[in-house]
């Protein structure tokens, strides 16, 4: 299981039990909007995996980017994410290396 397979599985967790609070429960609506926002971050990272990055300069010229930064970067983003999960028995404490 990689990490983001483990994170995906996480989120569809989070997300039914959110699902589970009842409606108009300001803790759901957090709840749900966390879920999004780390399904966002798990989307940028694969798009950014093996991708180079293109840069827009401040004239507004587009310019190549170090493919490498960006991809740390999102792999920092993910461990930080899967790191909550820690005491998951699925967890793998690879990851934080």
């Amino acid at each position: 299981m990689t990490i983001v397979e483990f994170l995906k599985a996480r989120l569809d967790e989070d997300e039914r039990a959110s699902k589970a609070v009842p409606v108009g429960s300001r803790g759901r609506e957090r709840a749900l909007a966390e879920v999004t926002a780390k399904r966002g971050i798990l989307q940028g990272y694969t798009e950014a995996h093996g991708a180079s990055m293109r840069i827009i300069d401040g004239s507004g010229a587009q310019v190549e980017g170090d493919p490498w930064s960006e991809l740390l970067a999102w792999r920092l983003a993910i461990k930080h994410l899967a790191a909550v999960y820690r005491g998951h028995p699925h967890y793998d404490p690879s990851w934080e290396k």
